[in-house]
């Protein structure tokens, strides 16, 4: 019995019976994408980790690609509505596409879609609130809390 102040690190999955097996990869692919949503790199990148080889974690991937489990572009899209809708603007955006491994072209395709006049709205309201939130606060450093939150959400000095 360990010490209970202790712990002792969680046993990762068992390494797959055979690593060229596509079948056991998509398996696996299926129980991976159960918990999230992945990006095509990230689905590969995982079951490389797995244990698979690179030929069977391409092919699972590829699979789940194809039955639409894995779609790069819904994922951006869906990744840029909530951080829209939790006040967060382009850059961060970018920022988070990047960090999940999407495909550039899906990346490019989502800010493009980002509606520059909602952006500023929302960097406005984010802006407001922070303002008014430190109305006790001298007016040079009211103005530098509020560009740094501006710029920590990821929008841009504009």
């Amino acid at each position: 019995m360990s010490d209970p102040g202790t712990s002792e690190p969680r046993p990762g999955p068992a390494p797959p019976e055979d690593p060229d097996s596509v079948a056991e990869a998509e398996r696996v692919a299926l129980r991976i994408l159960a918990g999230a949503g992945q990006s095509a790199a990230a689905l590969q990148r995982r079951l490389q980790r797995r244990g698979f080889t690179e030929d069977a974690a391409v092919a699972a991937t590829a699979t789940m690609v194809g039955h639409g489990y894995v779609n790069d572009d819904a994922l951006a899209q869906a990744i840029a509505a909530r951080s829209r809708r939790t006040g967060h603007g382009r850059i961060q955006v970018a920022s988070q596409l990047r960090a999940r491994a999407v495909a550039h072209e899906a990346i490019a395709g989502t800010l493009g879609s980002v509606d520059a006049e909602a952006e500023r709205a929302t960097a406005l309201e984010v802006g407001r609130r922070v303002w008014e939130r430190s109305e006790r606060v001298p007016w040079a450093r009211r103005r530098d809390r509020v560009a740094g939150t501006l710029q920590r959400r990821g929008f841009d000095a504009e």
